[in-house]
C-alpha cells in the first residue's frame, strides 16, 4: 500500500516529545501569561494590525511577543507530525482506522463547534475560536490511537 502522504515512522517519537512540550507550553502562554511576564519581543511583519487601539494598519512592522505563535506553531507542526506519521505496520487496516478516525474527529470538532456557538457570546467565544484551531488535531489523534490500541488488543482473539 502506497503512503506517501505520511511521514517516516522514525519521527513519530520525536514529534510526541515536541508535541507534548509544546502543549504545555501554549497551556501556559494562553492561560498563565496574562502579564507577559515571560516575553520574546521581536518586530514582525503583520498583514494587518490594530496594537494600541489606534486602528487597523495594513503592511507595516510592528514590535510583538511572539511566544504565543511560536507554541501554536510548534504544536501545529509537531501535532501534524505525530498524527500523520507512519506506524511500524501500516496495512490497510491501519488506513482504514486513519481515515476514519479523521472523518470521526471532523465531525466531532464541529459538533463541539456548534455547541459553543449555541452558548457561548462574546469575548469568550474568540477562545473558543483560538482552541478550535487545534481540536480537529487532537480529536484525530486521540481516536486513532485508541483505535489502534483496541484492535491490537482484541487481535489475537480475531483468529
Amino acid at each position: 500500500m502506497k503512503t506517501n502522504f505520511l511521514f517516516p515512522n522514525v519521527l513519530k517519537k520525536p514529534s510526541l516529545i515536541l508535541l507534548l512540550l509544546s502543549f504545555f507550553g501554549l497551556v501556559f502562554v494562553l492561560n498563565f501569561n496574562d502579564d507577559e511576564a515571560v516575553q520574546l519581543q521581536a518586530k514582525v511583519f503583520a498583514l494587518m494590525n490594530d496594537q494600541n487601539l489606534k486602528g487597523p494598519f495594513y503592511f507595516s512592522w510592528a514590535k510583538n511577543n511572539i511566544l504565543d505563535e511560536l507554541a501554536m506553531l510548534l504544536f501545529i507542526a509537531s501535532g501534524l507530525v505525530f498524527a500523520f506519521s507512519k506506524e511500524k505496520t501500516e496495512d490497510e487496516m491501519v488506513a482504514k482506522i486513519r481515515v476514519e478516525s479523521l472523518v470521526w474527529a471532523t465531525y466531532f470538532n464541529y459538533a463541539v463547534l456548534a455547541f459553543c456557538i449555541l452558548f457561548i457570546y462574546g469575548l469568550p467565544f474568540l477562545n473558543v475560536m483560538m482552541y478550535n484551531m487545534f481540536t480537529l488535531l487532537v480529536f484525530f489523534i486521540i481516536r486513532f490511537h485508541w483505535m489502534l490500541y483496541k484492535s491490537t488488543k482484541f487481535e489475537p482473539n480475531e483468529e
